[in-house]
């Protein structure tokens, strides 16, 4: 059960699925979303950025109440070795900066961080095992430490951004294309109540699972709101690792919840079957079973089940045998 009068966080999964504004403006309104249960009084920073390009490429900085301006937190992210990228942008979703190594010696923090009177930054980093993220951090006076409960809310909150950031390239990439079809298309329209207005082949034999994902949201915004936990639970990051659920308005302004087709994507890796190597993907990002479940819309038995495939046909033992070797051969 979660706590009556916690943060709103569905209002930060609504301002994540706002997939049709402009980048900077999405940004924006994440920020405006957030920053209420995350602000120590020394504001709050967002980007997007790319781990594949050394520095990492950082776009549409935003910077509101923060004693550091652009050019501070441009120079701790140039700063960023490929073994810091791996440790924190890669490794972990929601965490404090002061938790990675290296952290308290780098530059940037003695010569940046520490004069404007920041110590940490607790932060919600939702980034794709394509490289691809969105940052928020929230700067602290002092260290600081994530509770577990707290840790597991935001955890959650960066599936949800992962799966909106990922919806929004896809949906640019289509734009930009043949604006016909693509690897966004709509496979289910329902209405706000859970009934199914359209359904394409592909979606048919998940009826029961899209009408159950819609109805969720539904309760998320209504029935568990002020409860941070149950309205996470409710309003699912994916739908079979498939689906992401969003609003759109057709019909004279009616709104209705359309499924849209938005698989993590992975490096190709022949031996295992996409699902396997998506389940091994979270995995390679820190992620346990638990996690992986939530983030892709899956049973826990299930990623049980495919991890369990994944050791057999790598001839592994140990999960860090496991993400060594999914590393090793799509070179991520």
């Amino acid at each position: 059960m979660g706590s009556r009068g916690g943060p709103d966080l569905v209002s930060v999964l609504e301002a994540a699925y706002a997939v049709d504004r402009p980048e900077r403006e999405w940004l924006q309104g994440l920020i405006d979303a957030i920053r209420p249960s995350v602000d120590a009084g020394l504001g709050i920073a967002a980007y997007v950025y790319d781990t594949n390009d050394r520095p990492f490429r950082v776009k549409n900085l935003l910077v509101e109440g923060c004693p550091v301006d652009e050019a501070g937190i441009a120079m701790l992210n140039h700063e960023s070795n490929d073994s810091f990228v791996r440790d924190s942008w890669i490794a972990r979703a929601a965490m404090m900066a002061s938790e990675t190594p290296g952290y308290a010696n780098l530059p940037g923090v003695r010569g940046v961080l520490h004069p404007a009177g920041i110590r940490d930054i607790m932060v919600v980093n939702a980034i794709d095992p394509i490289g691809v993220g969105c940052w928020i951090g929230a700067p602290l006076p002092q260290l600081s430490t994530l509770a577990g409960t707290e840790r597991e809310r935001w955890d959650r909150v960066a599936a949800h951004l992962r799966s909106s950031l990922r919806l929004r390239l896809r949906l640019a990439a289509r734009e930009t294309s043949a604006k016909e079809g693509g690897p966004a298309e709509a496979e289910a329209i329902l209405t706000p109540a859970g009934k199914i207005e359209h359904l394409e082949r592909a979606a048919e034999p998940e009826r029961d699972a899209l009408h159950d994902a819609a109805l969720g949201i539904v309760r998320a915004r209504t029935e568990y709101r002020d409860e941070p936990e149950r309205s996470l639970v409710s309003w699912k990051a994916m739908v079979r690792a498939r689906w992401t659920l969003v609003d759109e308005f057709r019909k004279d302004g009616e709104r209705y919840i359309v499924a849209r087709v938005n698989a993590m994507a992975t490096k190709p890796m022949s031996r295992l079957s996409e699902r396997e190597r998506q389940v091994v993907a979270c995995l390679s990002m820190g992620q346990t079973n638990k996690e992986a479940a939530y983030e892709l819309g899956l049973s826990p038995s299930t990623v049980r089940v495919l991890v369990a495939r994944a050791f057999a046909k790598l001839g592994v033992d140990t999960r860090d045998a496991l993400v060594a070797k999914y590393r090793q051969d799509t070179l991520m």
